[in-house]
């Protein structure tokens, strides 16, 4: 049987869960590369392709949210293909398609693609698929589009190449066994190693990388394990050979969809300043010179983070990437703003002037959302600047600087200007510094999330028929939904559907309520008075959910 067969055959036998992840988002992949300098195409019309699909989980879900946007997706798996393609017919959807296809196969006439994703295949493929992943993205990626590679990476997977030898070896002897029984085996085997090695205390603090890979692998679901550790192709690379292999396919590296592995000068300067130190141009680079724009300054970049990646012991990269022709705009400049403003409010007379105008102009692009919990902001020294965060984490809404900045001028009235503007740049380093960290969504193409307005809002046929499908329809158990981000939501109900059905159309809450009492409490018989405070209870926690999820319009 070749490598090949038997991935098939392993997942026929063990299943897979399709799942969206939110950094494989044309949105996503776009502000990332703006952020950097370029000038992808809009994410709201994009023309996306996925390599190695399965179910199409990360991309049916993209489709219901962004019906003006295409998603092709191409998987070697006839049976996955077919039930991807009921799950489709059955949502009704007409802008996303999977396409049963060997990645060896596919040529320039299969069309181009402003965005090109392959989450969770490089690593899982031999050299010769690995090299018609990345000239697939050289021949049917637009000039100024954007692509996405994730993989496996050295040094952090070397621990993790223990536990799967670890569960290859203790299968060694077993080749009668079906794929989901070596994955039982090698999964009891690791478990018994490991609590071996608890009972000593020298060997636990030795072996303590090592007894927590174990505890992940063991803890994870079968499905997982088998297509992670045990599959026939496990191939990780350290990130400089990676790039190397996209030179040889005439592609370039942007960045990381994890920010904090590219722009570590921000959230570590001295770190930075010694790696930096190790690079034979390092001069050029700490200073921020034209090696930072375009192919010297990628090449220094990669330097950089592959020392990064040394000291952090990285694992796993999602790499952003273009093509060679596009390069030349790619700026790492941002690493270097907003540094070393500092804020007295008596005594502050004078602003040292930084050269910020070119990373203001981009951040003022972007709308911004808050993910950090408020309790966050007692870390936040400037007062006006956790006032005006605050302010804008009220109701949760999305933002834009300039909504931001009128914030901070509405506290700064009774201040010099020189004051307001040093809060200013301590402003855009805040959100600068939190875009990075993860701790702010950032987006170009403004992700619609509507509020629910009482007799506005309802919910669309789409997302009916998309819920419908998976919870009790072709899509469930093969997928979980996602957001209007694409975060995976593990949790949609009968409830919610049920609550979605009563609001196709706009109602008041009280039409709402009695509904909500008519279809879950029966005939009414009882009180009263106790069906109406948990129809109160029970239409605040689904109108949430529908806000959560993003399945509501409003007229």
């Amino acid at each position: 049987m070749s490598k090949d067969d038997q991935q098939q055959e392993i997942y026929r036998e063990l299943g897979y869960t399709s799942q969206p992840f939110p950094y494989t988002t044309p949105t996503y992949l776009e502000a990332h590369a703006r952020l950097l300098g370029l000038t992808p195409p809009p994410a709201k019309t994009a023309r996306v392709l996925e390599l190695g699909s399965t179910f199409g989980g990360n991309i049916i879900s993209q489709a219901v949210y962004h019906p003006e946007a295409t998603f092709t997706g191409v998987e070697l798996s006839t049976s996955q293909v077919e039930q991807g393609q009921a799950i489709i017919a059955e949502m009704g959807l007409n802008n996303v398609q999977l396409v049963q296809k060997d990645i060896l196969d596919i040529d320039a006439d299969f069309g181009q693609f402003d965005y090109i994703i392959a989450h969770g295949t490089y690593s899982w493929v031999n050299d010769d698929v690995k090299d018609a992943m990345l000239r697939v993205i050289s021949e049917n990626l637009v000039d100024n589009g954007i692509a996405y590679v994730s993989y496996n990476t050295y040094p952090g997977w070397h621990t993790m190449e223990e536990v799967r030898q670890l569960m290859l070896f203790a299968n060694k002897s077993r080749p009668e066994l079906s794929h989901g029984d070596k994955v039982k085996r090698g999964k009891y085997v690791a478990s018994v190693v490991g609590a071996q090695i608890l009972n000593y205390d020298d060997l636990q603090k030795k072996n303590a990388k090592f007894l927590n890979a174990l505890r992940q692998t063991v803890q994870k679901h079968d499905y997982y394990v088998g297509h992670d550790h045990l599959e026939p192709n496990n191939d990780p690379v350290y990130f400089h050979q990676f790039v190397d292999h996209l030179a040889e396919h005439g592609l370039s590296y942007v960045c990381d969809a994890d920010l904090t592995l590219s722009m570590v000068k921000r959230l570590d300067s001295v770190l930075a300043e010694k790696l930096v130190s190790l690079n034979p141009v390092a001069g050029e680079l700490m200073n921020g010179s034209v090696c930072q724009i375009g192919a010297d300054g990628v090449a220094n970049q990669v330097v950089l983070e592959q020392y990064v990646d040394f000291v952090l012991d990285t694992q796993f990269r999602k790499s952003i990437i273009c093509k060679n022709s596009a390069v030349e705009s790619v700026n790492y400049a941002i690493s270097d703003t907003f540094n070393g403003i500092s804020i007295d409010d008596e005594t502050s007379s004078t602003v040292t002037p930084t050269d910020n105008d070119l990373v203001k102009a981009v951040m003022d692009e972007f709308y911004y959302d808050i993910l950090f919990e408020e309790e966050f902001l007692g870390s936040f020294e400037d007062q006006v600047v956790k006032s005006v965060f605050h302010a804008l984490m009220q109701g949760h809404q999305t933002f834009t600087m300039a909504e931001a900045m009128a914030l901070l001028k509405a506290d700064m009235k009774s201040k010099s200007q020189t004051v307001e503007a040093m809060h200013e740049e301590n402003l855009y380093q805040m959100v600068l510094d939190h875009m990075i960290r993860g701790g702010i969504r950032f987006a170009f193409t403004k992700v619609e999330k509507p509020k629910y307005v009482d007799n506005k809002s309802y919910v669309p046929e789409r997302f009916v028929t998309f819920v419908k499908s998976v919870v009790n329809g072709a899509a469930k158990g093969f997928m979980y939904p996602g957001t209007p981000y694409n975060e995976a939501i593990g949790d949609v109900t009968e409830e919610d559907l049920s609550f979605m059905t009563l609001l196709k159309e706009s109602k008041t809450k009280t039409e709402l309520k009695k509904e909500i009492i008519a279809t879950a409490f029966g005939d009414g018989s009882g009180n009263p008075k106790n069906y109406e405070a948990m129809a109160e209870e029970y239409y605040k926690a689904l109108v949430n959910r529908m806000e959560l999820f993003g399945f509501l319009e409003n007229k």
